[in-house]
């Protein structure tokens, strides 16, 4: 047997954490089946492991899930993307599939980051492609497996998709502000773009026009879509005293939240004084002062969608290439005042 890999090593090889491999070296729980075979496998392969350890491979079907990121600033660890995860890997395990999880940044290597995208137990891909360009897409469009792309849509590439049916969302959001005699209604938009942002921002817009509303060009504030930075933002807009408007459609909760503290910090009252709308339904939007009326987007559902057409792909080789919206519908809390009474 060669001379043991460190465990630093071995992740910086396989794209893992060093913990997450000293955990399958350790035999400590809390690793899917899929991680430990690949970490074990390539020791086996690297002659690092003795026999003794009881370990033989096995072949084990997997699909693999690609966590594709550019900047971070809406891909993370949160709610949202807590509930995707969790809808794909129950419907992995209930269809019989181990799911490997690989996390993709914006110029790295594919070989290296996906080393068994081309093993006979990798059956397919999902790829989470909601900070995504079509060039970032393409590449992996070229990789020639089955695929199936989450939150983002790319008309010029034939790759299956599951979406948010974001003007829907938006739309509906802002109608409900309308009907509670709104007519002066604020943006909160992301400062960083993604597909399903400007989506949002139509749907905002054509609302407004189907009601026969000026676009307030001068109430909408562009925030970076983070907690902190969403919060810092408002607080410096609000520094210099600007007029508000009578109440705020955000891109999503986390904006809405945010921009909802700094305007509370200010003194303005919620929903008194100004009303908010978000998108997503996070859990926090139930546990804030006001709690946050918001549009529900199914984010399990998503989940269980996807995990299911790609198995459409893998078993029946399905060659039609669809993309699947996802509606969304309203949750009424209590950040909106109604003005018609």
């Amino acid at each position: 047997m060669n001379k043991p890999i460190k465990a630093k090593d071995l992740a910086q090889l396989l794209g893992l954490s060093p913990s997450t491999v000293s955990m399958v070296i350790n035999n400590k729980p809390g690793i899917s089946d899929s991680t430990r075979k690949l970490v074990l496998d390539k020791m086996v392969e690297l002659s690092s492991i003795s026999p003794a350890y009881g370990y033989k491979p096995q072949a084990i079907d997997f699909i693999y899930f690609v966590i594709f990121k550019k900047h971070g600033k809406v891909v993370g660890d949160t709610p949202f993307f807590s509930q995707l995860i969790e809808g794909i890997e129950q419907s992995c395990k209930s269809n019989g599939y181990n799911l490997q999880i690989a996390y993709f940044n914006e110029g790295s290597d594919l070989s290296t980051s996906l080393p068994l995208i081309h093993s006979k137990e990798c059956k397919g891909l999902l790829l989470l492609a909601t900070e995504m360009s079509l060039a970032d897409a393409s590449a992996f469009a070229s990789l020639g497996c089955p695929t199936v792309l989450l939150d983002s849509a790319f008309n010029e590439i034939a790759l299956d998709t599951i979406v948010i049916n974001n003007k829907q969302a938006a739309g509906c959001a802002t109608k409900e502000l309308i009907k509670n005699g709104h007519t002066n209604i604020g943006y909160l938009h992301s400062a960083f773009h993604i597909n399903n942002f400007s989506e949002r921002k139509d749907g905002y817009h054509r609302e407004l026009r189907r009601n026969g509303l000026s676009i307030p060009a001068e109430h909408e504030y562009k925030l970076t879509p983070t907690v902190d930075g969403a919060y810092s933002e408002m607080k410096e807009i609000l520094n210099h005293a600007p007029e508000m408007p009578t109440a705020f459609f955000a891109d999503n909760d986390i904006i809405a939240l945010s921009a909802m503290r700094a305007l509370k910090e200010k003194g303005y009252k919620i929903p008194e004084d100004i009303s908010i709308i978000g998108i997503d339904d996070i859990p926090m939007c139930e546990l804030t002062d006001p709690p946050l009326t918001t549009m529900h987007v199914p984010k399990h559902q998503m989940g269980v969608q996807a995990v299911k057409r790609l198995l459409e792909k893998i078993n029946r080789n399905s060659r039609e290439v669809l993309t699947i919206e996802i509606f969304t519908f309203l949750v009424e809390r209590q950040s909106i005042r109604n003005l018609n009474v």
